[in-house]
């Protein structure tokens, strides 16, 4: 039969056992890319590294100032100097890949941890090799002693991470008595991240087109105007109403009576002038006429040695000419 005295001892033997094997984690936010899968185990376990009264240390707090009085005499200067390069201590980032997919980085300047930190020890956070949060015990710092309230690392200062990205390192000593006694088991995150929290690389504003190059083309606007626009090169519709049919220096070159559109002045049916009733170019004083429009010109400047006949004030504007005068025109043409 067995004892109840047994009993009790295999039951404090399993509840050990699970809060060993449960005690562990990682940094779960922002979140690393594995090498291989999930998990909470520490890189490795060890016999401690420097010689001293381990083994006689009276709990968390006898192993914490073991620790302190025995780093001053090994020339320790932080947990990354210490661990990382060296074997001992397991493969650098351990199971976490430096080279995984970047995660952005909280917004809330915190690292999460997987589950509460149980056991008593240094830790340290790293973004490239700037280290941003050190603390020489961070089971008291970062939790309560048990693993259902979730350690929470702040305040980490994301700002310094590249805009570009960085990597950012985990390193947690975790000082442990088991089976009377005491080992060292190391635990190593990295995590790439994508920049510094909130963003950080530059925006680039498009162009306004303010120092745009590109001539812009205007139609004419019939006001008397001497300055010089350029019209389109599309030949005239025949509507009278379009801005490239009228002459620029002439209001009154819709009249079919007029001198402008009719006299043997230079500005005549055959001259070469713009402003000509049978020119070839687009603003033709035959455009209000049914008639064929007039084929379209090439784009050239006035002629220097034609004058333009000043329009005459006392002319009136006059209707459409009827299409028999345009076939008289056509026939007198040919």
């Amino acid at each position: 039969m067995v004892s109840t005295t047994s009993i009790l001892a295999l039951v404090a033997a399993v509840a050990t056992t699970v809060d060993y094997v449960q005690a562990h984690g990682y940094i779960a936010k922002p979140a690393p890319t594995w090498k291989d899968k999930e998990t909470n185990d520490w890189v490795v376990e060890i016999e401690p590294q420097w010689k001293g009264g381990w083994d006689e240390s009276k709990g968390d707090p006898g192993l914490l100032s073991t620790f302190k009085e025995l780093a001053a005499t090994n020339n320790y200067k932080d947990l990354r100097s210490l661990m990382d390069g060296n074997p001992v201590y397991g493969e650098d980032c351990g199971f976490t890949d430096p080279k995984g997919t970047p995660a952005d980085p909280p917004t809330d300047g915190a690292a999460t941890f997987s589950r509460g930190i149980v056991h008593a020890g240094p830790c340290e956070i790293w973004l490239d090799d700037k280290m941003v949060l050190q603390n020489d015990d961070c089971q008291s710092a970062y939790g309560d002693g048990t693993q259902d309230t979730i350690s929470v690392f702040k305040p980490v200062d994301y700002s310094s991470c590249a805009a570009g990205g960085c990597l950012l390192r985990f390193y947690w000593l975790a000082l442990q008595r088991l089976d009377g006694k005491t080992v060292w088991q190391a635990y190593k995150n990295c995590i790439p991240l994508t920049g510094p929290a909130g963003g950080g690389a530059s925006q680039t504003t498009p162009s306004t087109g303010g120092g745009s190059d590109t001539s812009q083309t205007s139609p004419s606007t019939g006001d008397g105007s001497n300055v010089s626009q350029t019209s389109p090169t599309t030949p005239s519709s025949g509507d009278s109403d379009s801005p490239a049919s009228k002459s620029e220096d002439s209001p009154a070159s819709k009249s079919e009576d007029s001198p402008a559109s009719k006299s043997d002045s230079p500005s005549s049916g055959e001259s070469d002038s713009p402003s000509s009733g049978e020119s070839d170019s687009p603003s033709s004083g035959e455009s209000d006429s049914p008639s064929t429009p007039a084929t379209p010109a090439p784009e050239s400047p006035p002629s220097a040695d034609t004058p333009e006949t000043p329009p005459s004030n006392d002319t009136p504007e006059m209707a459409p000419a009827p299409s028999s005068k345009c076939n008289g025109r056509r026939r007198r043409r040919y």
